[in-house]
C-alpha cells in the first residue's frame, strides 16, 4: 500500500487518482458494503464493535486497510490520504477544492452541489442510509456543530495513558484513558464540523470519511510510538468488555472469516504494509554475524529504532540477545520479511537487556531495538547466536507419558517438538497450576502460528484441539504473565 500522505501535499494526478479509484469502488457496489458495515456496527447499540469501546482505533483501523486494499485492486498507485484539521481548518483548504472533495453544502438542504461527489454529476448517489433517512445526496454544514481539534487538543490527547481503562466504554475517563479521549474529544468533533451526511451513522457516505479516520489513525501510530511501553488493554476475558473489544476478540463484521482480525492482529500498522509520510525514516538493517563478538550501537535519538539482519542457513534454535546498561526492547522479524513480528522481548537477559530464544527456520531475519524510553538515549552491543545443544527442542510422544516442564525465569517460552504420522485430530494441553499460553506451530517449521490458547483448558491450563496432516510440530510454552513462573506438565493425545 506504500506511504499514506498529508492530503495536502498530493499533486493534482494523485488528486485525481484517487477520486476516480472511489468513484471506480461505488460504481461496482463494493463501496456500500463498507458503509453498510459501519452503519450495522451502529446499530448493535451497547454491543457495538467499532464505537465506544477499546476497539474503536483497532476497528477502524482494519475497516480502512480494507477499503486501502479495495482501492488498490482498482488502481495499485493508490493510499488514503490524511487530513489534518489541525492546520486545515477552513472550508478554503485545498481538501474541499472542486477536484478533489467538493465543498460545503448549500441551501436549507445543506446539499453538496461541487466537487466530483455532488449528486448532480449522476455518479454519487447515497443508497445505504440510517433508518428513516430519505436524503439521497451528500450533504455538509461546515462548523454548524462546532470546532475542530486544535494541535493543543492533540498533543493532551496524546499524552494520556494507559490505552484504555474500566469500564472499557464511553465512560471511561479522559485523563485515564487514551482511546476514550482521542475519540470523544478529538474525532467526533470531526464529524461534527463537518455535519450533514458525517453525522449519520452511514458516514462512510462522505468520502472525507476516509481522511478523517486515516488522521485519527495516524494519531495513534503516533502515541504508540511515543509510549512504547503501553499496550492495547483490555487482554481477554476481561469481564464487562464488549465482545469484539478485547486483545484476542475476532471484530465483527469479520469474526467468521477463517482467521479473523483482532485487535492484536492490527498494533503494528507497519505489518499492515503502510507507513505515514511523517514518521521516521526507516533505518537500513546493519548485518550480523552469527556466533560473531557483540556489534556495538547506540540510540543516539529519541524514538530511533536500529534495525540488523542475520542469516540462518539450518533450522536450530538461536539467541538473539543485547548487553550494556541501557534499558533495550528488541522485537524479531522475518523470515524474509522486516515487517512481520515473530516476538517482542524487553527484560529477558541480564538487567534490562533483551533476549529471544527461538527455533528459526532458514531465511533472513531482523531485530529491531529501541529505547523502552521512547525519550532516552544510550549505548548497547548486540549478538546472535547458535544455542549449541538445543537446536532440537524436547520431543513430546503421542498418547506417550506427560512431559514436566517448568517456567523458571520472566518471558521464558519453552519449545516442545512431536511428530504426526497419520492426518486426525489431535489434542495439545498443559496441566498444573501454572497459568500457562499455548502455541502451536508448523507443521515442519516453528514459525507458522497453527493456533493459540490461554484457559480452554482445567482451571487456568491451555488446551489445542486441532485437525492435523502429517508432519512436525512445535508447542510452545509461556507463562501468562510476562513475569510470571512455575511448574507445569504438557501432552499430545489422538
Amino acid at each position: 500500500m506504500g506511504t499514506r500522505k498529508n492530503q495536502s501535499s498530493l499533486t493534482p494526478a494523485e488528486r485525481a487518482a484517487f477520486v476516480a479509484a472511489v468513484k471506480a469502488l461505488k460504481a461496482s457496489g463494493a463501496y456500500d458494503v463498507f458503509v453498510t458495515q459501519h452503519r450495522t456496527a451502529f446499530l448493535a447499540g451497547p454491543n457495538d464493535p467499532a464505537h465506544g469501546g477499546p476497539a474503536f482505533l483497532s476497528w477502524h483501523r482494519e475497516y480502512l486497510r480494507r477499503f486501502e486494499r479495495a482501492l488498490e485492486g482498482i488502481d495499485p498507485t493508490v493510499s488514503i490520504p490524511y487530513w489534518d484539521w489541525t492546520v486545515d481548518r477552513t472550508a478554503a483548504a485545498s481538501l474541499w477544492g472542486p477536484d478533489f472533495m467538493g465543498g460545503n453544502g448549500t441551501g436549507a438542504d445543506q446539499r453538496v452541489t461541487t466537487g466530483p461527489f455532488a449528486f448532480s454529476t449522476g455518479e454519487w448517489s447515497l443508497t445505504v442510509r440510517d433508518p428513516g433517512d430519505l436524503t439521497t445526496f451528500l450533504t455538509r454544514a461546515f462548523g454548524s456543530m462546532g470546532a475542530l481539534p486544535t494541535q493543543q487538543t492533540v498533543n493532551a490527547a496524546k499524552a494520556v495513558v494507559p490505552y484504555d481503562t474500566a469500564p472499557w466504554n464511553a465512560n471511561s475517563s479522559n485523563n485515564g484513558s487514551f482511546r476514550n479521549r482521542l475519540e470523544g474529544v478529538v474525532h467526533n468533533p470531526g464529524h461534527m464540523w463537518v455535519g450533514g451526511s458525517m453525522m449519520a451513522m452511514s458516514s462512510p457516505n462522505d468520502p472525507v470519511f476516509w481522511l478523517h479516520h486515516c488522521n485519527i489513525d495516524r494519531l495513534w501510530a503516533e502515541w504508540q510510538r511515543e509510549h512504547p511501553e503501553q499496550s492495547y488493554l483490555p487482554p481477554s476475558g476481561t469481564p464487562g468488555v464488549v465482545a469484539g473489544h478485547a486483545l484476542d476478540d475476532p471484530m465483527p463484521p469479520w469474526n467468521n472469516e477463517s482467521t479473523p482480525p483482532t485487535p492484536r492482529s492490527v498494533l503494528d500498522h507497519h505489518t499492515l504494509g503502510y507507513t505515514y509520510d511523517n514518521e521516521p525514516v526507516s533505518p537500513q538493517a546493519l548485518p550480523l554475524t552469527i556466533d560473531a563478538p557483540p556489534v556495538t550501537a547506540s540510540i543516539g535519538g529519541a524514538g530511533e529504532v536500529d534495525v540488523f539482519s542475520f542469516e540462518v542457513s539450518s533450522s536450530g534454535r538461536y539467541m538473539i540477545a543485547t548487553e550494556g546498561t541501557t534499558d533495550v526492547v528488541m522485537g524479531l522479524y522475518g523470515p524474509n520479511d522486516r515487517t512481520t513480528l515473530l516476538v517482542e522481548d524487553d527484560d529477558s537477559g541480564a538487567g534490562s537487556n533483551a533476549q529471544i530464544a527461538r527455533e528459526l527456520a532458514p531465511g533472513t531475519y531482523y531485530a529491531r531495538v529501541r529505547h523502552y524510553s521512547g525519550s532516552s538515549t544510550g549505548d548497547y552491543r548486540i549478538l546472535v547466536t547458535r544455542a549449541d545443544g538445543s537446536s532440537a527442542p524436547p520431543t513430546l510422544q503421542i498418547n506417550g507419558p506427560v512431559v514436566q516442564g517448568s517456567i523458571g525465569t520472566v518471558n521464558e517460552r519453552d519449545l516442545y517438538g512431536f511428530r504426526v504420522t497419520a492426518p486426525g485430530t489431535y489434542t495439545i494441553e498443559t496441566a498444573g497450576n501454572t497459568d500457562c499460553v499455548l502455541r502451536l506451530f508448523g507443521p515442519e517449521t516453528p514459525t507458522n502460528l497453527v493456533a493459540e490458547d490461554d484457559d480452554s483448558g482445567p482451571g487456568a491450563n491451555s488446551r489445542i484441539v486441532a485437525n492435523l496432516e502429517p508432519g512436525t510440530y512445535f508447542a510452545e510454552v509461556q507463562h501468562y504473565s510476562p513475569t510470571g513462573t512455575g511448574s507445569y506438565s504438557i501432552s499430545v493425545r489422538s
